[in-house]
């Protein structure tokens, strides 16, 4: 059964230097619908095929309200008609501040958005130039209360460290700042500079260097004192939520449940096969528009590597897995199949099992890579 559904809007204003997502800056109205237009024969392509029940239905991009709101109510009401859904269903939408208004939010909202994701990264000006962000933080508290005023009750915020130039007391600002608008969820990045963006480009050249590792590590442990304090529950490596708003789209990703991708670039998990729609965007609406499915690349999924991923996405969850459940669903003891890597992280004082739950300690969670890197099966 898939209950999660991810629809990529590759559009923005901008493209940010550190952005490796498949995203296009400044395209025309024309191939904005022509696109929309494209999504909804692709669902419609997959839909026979697959055993659906929708709990979330997550719209990111991109930057998907950089879409009139007419066109991506419209494409929501598509996906309601045609997909079944749970009820209630949790369908979010990431905005960025400065795209979006009372009239396109209250469409949104009459749509049947109920969950709305603001991409902020930093309330330091001077940072959000340096990353290529196009809004400034009168921006962020302009689209918030627009947000909240026209009645959204679930509210998340991203925010990033470890950006170029960023210190400890930029940091503890944004946060105070994220506290006091009071969202219901908070969602922390450490920036991660990839190859073939222009952050790229200037760490290779020199002119950029790569953040210090203890400072990140100082301002994650410090976003955790601060949201403890004002009450954010810290479910998740880098999420944090008030009581009964955990992401549920993201835990299905994290409990390493099926979900299905439409758009250009997106990724589906069908077992046992995870299919990556390819980045070409004239190829994808090529493809379509000629009735055959977008062209991908297929990766088939072996019980091996189905354990392995649960385990590590799993251990992700501050609750970490439980083992009982583990082995109803692949029919072996996640014991004796990962004993070495469960000894070696228990001796190392980086995972603890209790009552047949296995889970990362303190001072796991801030080693994560390293204990995720134990689990991979040779």
């Amino acid at each position: 059964m898939i209950e999660a559904l991810y629809v990529h809007i590759p559009f923005c204003e901008a493209k940010c230097y550190y952005c490796d997502f498949i995203s296009f800056p400044q395209c025309s109205e024309e191939l904005k619908e022509k696109y929309i237009n494209t999504l909804k024969k692709e669902a419609l392509n997959r839909l026979g095929n697959l055993n659906i029940n929708l709990k979330s239905v997550f719209i990111g991009g991109g930057t998907p309200t950089c879409l009139s709101g007419g066109l991506l109510a419209h494409f929501i009401e598509f996906l309601k008609e045609n997909f079944p859904l749970n009820s209630p269903v949790e369908i979010s939408v990431e905005a960025n501040p400065g795209t979006i208004d009372r009239v396109k939010l209250n469409l949104l909202k009459n749509a049947g958005v109920n969950r709305v994701s603001l991409g902020v990264q930093s309330f330091c000006e001077k940072l959000l130039e340096n990353v290529g962000r196009i809004h400034t933080p009168e921006d962020i508290y302009i689209s918030y209360k627009q947000v909240r005023e026209v009645g959204f009750n679930n509210i998340n915020i991203d925010l990033m460290y470890g950006l170029p130039g960023q210190s400890l007391p930029d940091w503890k600002e944004t946060l105070q700042r994220t506290i006091q608008l009071n969202p219901e969820h908070i969602s922390l990045y450490q920036l991660k500079i990839e190859e073939g963006t222009p952050f790229g480009l200037q760490l290779s050249q020199g002119i950029l260097t790569e953040f210090d590792d203890e400072l990140a590590l100082e301002m994650y442990k410090i976003a955790r004192e601060y949201l403890a304090r004002a009450g954010y529950i810290h479910y998740e490596i880098s999420n944090f939520a008030k009581t009964g708003y955990k992401c549920i789209h993201n835990q299905m990703y994290w409990l390493n449940q099926p979900y299905l991708g439409l758009g250009v670039g997106a990724h589906s998990y069908l077992p046992p096969r995870r299919i990556e729609n390819l980045g070409n965007l004239r190829a994808y609406i090529k493809s379509i528009e000629q009735g055959q499915l977008p062209p991908s690349r297929v990766e088939e999924i072996t019980l091996e590597i189905a354990m392995t991923e649960t385990m590590f996405m799993g251990l992700r969850l501050i609750e970490g897995i439980n083992l009982i459940d583990f082995q109803v669903r692949f029919g072996q003891d996640a014991r004796l199949v990962f004993k070495r890597a469960i000894h070696k992280c228990l001796s190392l004082g980086l995972v603890e099992l209790n009552n047949n739950h296995l889970k990362l300690t303190e001072k796991g969670l801030f080693l994560g890579n390293i204990v995720f890197q134990e689990f991979l099966l040779d």
